[in-house]
Order: C-alpha cells, then sequence, then structure tokens
C-alpha cells in the first residue's frame, strides 16, 4: 500500500504545505459540514424543538451555551490528531489509568455474543406486559444477558491460560477508557436507532401505506437505502451529500423562522430577552432530562468529538502535515493546518448555532404555546405543525422532505463515523489489522452493514425517538463529556508538541469549557435524580 494513499499514515518524505488566503483555505474545509450532518437530526429538529416546547423561551441561554462550550475542545483533541496522526481511541487509550494486555476472549465471536445478548434481552423486556416492565424484571434479564457474555468468554478462555502467559506481553494494551467506550457503544445504537426510525416517520407522514407501525419498515428501507450510499461512496462523496442535505433544510428553517413573525406565534424582543436571562423554568423531570438531551445533542455532540478526529485525518490534514521531526519547518506546516482545521470547527459552529437557535425559537413560540410535546409515533407529525403555521399547509410536504433530509443525513454521517471508530477499536485490541488500510476499508464497510441493522431492530423495539434520545444521550453524555473536557487538557500539557501548543486566550478557554463538560452532564443526572425523589425543587 502506497503511504500517499492512506489517509491513515504520515510518512518523512510525504507532505503539503498549509494554504494561505481565505480563498485556499476554504477549499480545504469540510469536516465540520459532516459533523453537520450528524448533529442536526438528532440534536436540532428533535431534541432542541421538544425543549422548546416543554420550557418555552426561558433555555434559549442554555442551548446557546450548549453550542458554544464544546468546540475548543473538539479543537484540541483534533490538533493532537493532526500533529501525530493517532485517531480518537489511539490518543485515549494511551491516557493513564488502569490497563492491561487485551484478554484471549475479547475477539469478534465474544463481540458478537454481547451483541446478540443485549438484543434478546432487551427485546425480551419489551415484549413483556406494561405492568411487568419493572425495575425488578429488567435487572433479571440484564443478569441473564451477562451470564451469557461471561459464559460465552469462559468457552472462549478455556483451554488457552498456556498461551495467555506466553504472549500477555505481546498483545495490545486495553485501557480503561477503550472497555467504557465498547460499552457505550451498546446505548448508542438506540441512540442512532431513532434517528433512523425518525427519518421513517417521516417518509410514512408522505406514504402512510403500511400502518400505524409502518414507520418501522420505512426505517429499514432508509437504512437500505443509506447502505447502498455509504458503500459505493467516498469520503468526498459524502462530504458533498451532507453539505447539500444540510444546506437545504437548514435554509428552510431559517426562512421558516423569519415568516413566523407575520403569524400568531411572533418571537418578540421580551421572549429573547426572557430566554437570553440565566434562569430555570419550573423543573421537573422531563424538562432537566430534556434539557439533557438537548445538551449532549446540539453543538458538536460526544459522538461528533469522536469523529471528527478521522474526518479530518481522511480529508487529508494530518497526511498534510507530515511526521513530527526537529525544526522549524515541520511546526510551521502543522501551525498552518491546524488554522485551517480551527476556520473548518468556527464555520461549523456558526452553521449549527444559527439553525439551532431557529429550531428552538420554532419550537417554543408554536408548539410550547400550542401545548404540543413530540414524543412517539407522532413526533415527525407534531413537528411539521413547525412549518405549517409558519407558511401554510402546503408546507407540510416541504417539511417531510426537507425533514427526511435532514434526518437521513444524520444517520449517513453517523453510520460512517461509528463504523470507523468500531474498526479502530478492533484494530486497537488487536482482532483486525486496521493498520493495512484495505482491510481497514473491508470493515468499515462490514460494520456499516451491521450497524444499520442494528439502528433497525432497536427502531423496531422502541419506535419513541425523542425518548430514545433523552435516555441514551443523557447516560453517555454524563459520562462522557467530563472524560472528554479533562481528556483535552491531559493532552494540552501532556501530549502536544510544545512548539505546536495552544497559546495563553486558547488555554484559558480550554479550562473554562473543559471543566464545565465534566461538571454539567452529571450535575443534571443528579438534579434530575433530586426533582423525581423530591429533594429539591427549583422554580416552582
Amino acid at each position: 500500500m502506497n503511504q500517499s494513499s492512506d489517509p491513515y499514515a504520515q510518512s518523512d518524505d510525504v507532505f503539503v504545505a498549509p494554504p494561505r488566503g481565505w480563498r485556499k483555505t476554504l477549499r480545504h474545509l469540510g469536516p465540520g459540514m459532516i459533523l453537520v450532518g450528524s448533529v442536526v437530526g438528532s440534536g436540532e429538529l428533535l431534541m432542541t424543538t421538544k425543549l422548546g416546547a416543554v420550557a418555552g423561551f426561558t433555555l434559549l441561554w442554555f442551548i446557546l451555551l450548549s453550542c458554544l462550550i464544546k468546540v475548543v475542545v473538539q479543537a484540541e483533541v483534533a490538533r493532537h490528531t493532526i500533529s501525530s496522526g493517532e485517531t480518537f481511541l489511539k490518543v485515549f487509550n494511551a491516557l493513564p489509568g488502569p490497563g492491561g494486555a487485551r484478554p484471549l476472549w475479547l475477539t469478534l465471536p465474544w463481540l458478537s455474543v454481547v451483541l446478540a445478548a443485549s438484543v434478546t434481552a432487551v427485546a425480551v423486556y419489551m415484549q413483556l406486559p406494561t405492568d411487568s416492565q419493572t425495575f425488578f424484571s429488567g435487572l433479571l434479564l440484564g443478569i441473564g444477558a451477562l451470564g451469557t457474555v461471561f459464559g460465552a468468554a469462559l468457552v472462549l478462555r478455556r483451554g488457552s491460560l498456556r498461551r495467555w502467559r506466553a504472549d500477555q506481553f505481546l498483545r495490545p494494551r486495553v485501557n480503561w477508557f477503550l472497555w467504557l467506550w465498547l460499552a457505550s457503544m451498546l446505548l448508542t445504537i438506540v441512540n442512532s436507532g431513532a434517528i433512523l426510525g425518525a427519518a421513517g416517520q417521516a417518509v410514512h407522514l408522505a406514504f402512510p401505506q403500511f400502518g400505524e407501525h409502518g414507520a418501522r419498515i420505512w426505517a429499514m428501507l432508509v437504512a437500505a437505502l443509506a447502505a447502498a450510499l455509504l458503500l459505493t461512496g467516498s469520503y468526498r462523496s459524502l462530504e458533498k451529500t451532507l453539505v447539500a442535505m444540510v444546506a437545504t433544510f437548514t435554509l428552510l428553517t431559517i426562512v421558516c423562522t423569519v415568516l413566523l413573525q407575520w403569524t400568531d406565534y411572533a418571537v418578540s424582543w421580551n421572549d429573547l430577552r426572557q430566554g437570553l436571562a440565566v434562569q430555570m423554568p419550573p423543573a421537573t423531570t422531563l424538562v432537566v432530562l430534556t434539557a439533557l438531551a438537548a445538551y449532549a445533542g446540539t453543538g458538536v455532540a460526544y459522538g461528533e468529538m469522536w469523529s471528527y478526529t478521522y474526518w479530518c485525518v481522511e480529508k487529508g490534514y494530518a497526511r498534510n502535515v507530515g511526521k513530527v521531526q526537529p525544526g522549524t519547518e515541520w511546526p510551521a506546516r502543522a501551525r498552518g493546518w491546524i488554522r485551517v482545521m480551527y476556520t473548518d470547527v468556527l464555520l461549523t459552529m456558526v452553521v449549527y448555532t444559527a439553525s439551532t437557535i431557529c429550531f428552538y425559537l420554532l419550537g417554543a413560540a408554536i408548539l410550547h404555546a400550542r401545548g404540543s410535546v413530540p414524543d412517539g409515533l407522532q413526533t415527525l407529525e407534531i413537528l411539521s405543525d413547525m412549518y405549517t403555521e409558519s407558511l401554510a399547509d402546503w408546507a407540510a410536504t416541504l417539511f417531510v422532505v426537507g425533514g427526511f433530509f435532514v434526518l437521513f443525513s444524520t444517520v449517513l454521517a453517523g453510520t460512517a463515523g461509528f463504523s470507523r471508530l468500531l474498526t479502530d477499536a478492533l484494530g486497537i485490541v488487536g482482532v483486525v489489522d486496521s493498520d493495512h488500510y484495505p482491510t481497514r476499508l473491508k470493515y468499515i464497510r462490514i460494520l456499516t452493514v451491521v450497524m444499520l441493522m442494528l439502528f433497525s431492530v432497536a427502531y423496531w423495539l422502541f419506535e419513541n425517538p425523542p425518548q430514545m434520545l433523552a435516555i441514551t444521550s443523557s447516560l453517555i453524555a454524563a459520562v462522557m463529556y467530563p472524560i472528554l473536557g479533562l481528556g483535552a487538557l491531559y493532552l494540552r500539557y501532556r501530549r502536544v508538541d510544545p512548539r505546536i501548543a495552544p497559546g495563553p486566550w486558547t488555554t484559558t478557554w480550554l479550562w473554562v469549557c473543559g471543566l464545565s463538560l465534566a461538571v454539567i452532564s452529571p450535575g443534571g443526572i443528579l438534579l434530575a435524580l433530586a426533582i423525581k425523589f423530591e429533594w429539591i425543587a427549583i422554580g416552582a
């Protein structure tokens, strides 16, 4: 394999000088637009509008905070990837803490057993009568699934103790973070299934031939279409497709928000002042969990922070920098490409912040006033009311088309990102040779199909996209955001080459944002529990 054709390989003699000037820089942007395609469907269209519906204008400041607070953490993790060529999982698998040689039973068959046992347990739980879906029954099913998983581990390890002693120092190291990340993938499947199901609901609005639960069928067909596009396309085609989809729906949403001013739901200056004043509405468990899910999904979510390093690599930033070298040429080249990356990040932030504000205002002005909360099988139908109220009844068709595009773009971007992450994880633990680029591409394609099948199963079981997102996003964010925030600070001082370290202003902002990420999601979970058990009351 020629190194110049492998974007994941850096070398001493393959590099490109960074562009100078805005016009040349713009030609090298693009990874951020893939993230916008991933963010807009889950965070903006579904959870931001739902938060506006349940809280009114009072949490507009929180949504703005969510969009602004994660950018520098995303960029600083990418700084290390661009300069070193190490992907996100490789970087975080090297964080200090517990770890050890990969267990012999950590193989593809064992991972398949984990998935099968988890899906079976959830499927059985969802088939129980509603009054039987208790914590106790879920615990029993969970114990059964864990028993299956550990039993498979014992079978795969049996007879291998001698070989384990011989090669335990040769097998790759797996640290605490990689174990945590692999476990989080089970929740991520439910999270992504919500987006796929919402896209199926959008199609079902236009073509309801399959009956009440027809969105299940459409979700499977959408998954098949996504697989076809991802298996036959490339990074460049994915980037162009998502730019077109996101631009179309973002423009439509901005137009609807502007036209809202000529309806009975016009947004006043008092509404905006109320939304920008840092205050809390009457805090219920629903409000807090919805706010946490919106926080997890708006701006650059944890999943986008993970995948952004891979898109930067496939765009060519790391390969263009080349391997670390002494002298002044390499630092100047690295700083130039990091500047390109920061331009990509900041322009992306402007795009998704503008669309996020519009989605929130539509939800607060229309859905909150009408007492409509997107939920269950009626999620997309309720969301379409925002557009019919802004324009006219004919806008429902426009929403179905636009809503499908934005949700489908999230399915594409999310699946493409997760398949790369999972392939990288299998390479890190030594299950596959991800350093061999054709092998990496092979497993990316295989996992693309597997993930889309699992997303379809997840929606088939739950059929409630907002609820699926609220639960999974909040839980993953509570665990991952603190690690991302503090991990970015660790990289700043322990792993980034001092010659290309960020300046004092960027470092200060990184401290503010890193510590904020470490506090907000776990604090929100504790707040939701305190309200649920009536330990405290806020805004009552």
